[in-house]
């Protein structure tokens, strides 16, 4: 397997998190740019990326912070499967390759609460910087619907993916 293509630490991935929440609420910011659509590069427009991102990176959030109270188990709950761990290892994640899970889909939000909830999730991340130690510990899993079970980090990670994933989606829709 090819080594990672960028860094793999909890600090970094937080980092890349933290970059990518602010660019989404750059994004929800400029309203003339959300309804903007490429039938011919995805099915979404910009807005309905940015509330995926929303909707997933929430959901993550909340879940490792719950993680973070729990104790902590003696040995790792699940594993994710092979290709779950090459993707964390490649570092990006293909286009086209699986579906979102309902509770990401997109539900026509208004831009403003579009940006308070790009804020909330801005706090919450924040909230995590001095929890990291504990989250590179933490064995703790939690499904992915395609990629199987990861710890709070590889969800951190994970996340961090998922946002250049759809920036990059993001730029194309502009640029078509």
């Amino acid at each position: 397997m090819k080594p990672p293509t960028d860094s793999y630490t909890a600090p970094d991935s937080l980092a890349g998190v933290r970059a990518g929440i602010r660019r989404c609420l750059e994004r929800a910011a400029d309203v003339a740019q959300l309804d903007i659509a490429a039938p011919e590069v995805s099915a979404w427009s910009v807005q309905d990326h940015l509330e995926h991102l929303l909707f997933s990176d929430r959901s993550v959030l909340d879940w490792i912070l719950n993680a973070l109270a729990r104790p902590n188990p003696v040995t790792r709950e699940e594993s994710p499967h092979e290709f779950g761990v090459a993707l964390l290892a490649r570092g990006s994640i293909p286009r086209g390759r699986g579906p979102a899970p309902d509770f990401t889909l997109p539900d026509g939000m208004a831009p403003g609460e579009l940006q308070t909830g790009f804020q909330a999730l801005r706090e919450l991340a924040d909230g995590l910087k001095p929890r990291l130690a504990a989250l590179d510990m933490c064995l703790h899993t939690l499904p992915h619907h395609v990629l199987g079970h990861f710890t709070p980090a590889e969800w951190l990670r994970f996340l961090h993916l998922h946002h250049r994933h759809h920036e990059a989606i993001i730029r194309d829709i502009l640029a078509a």
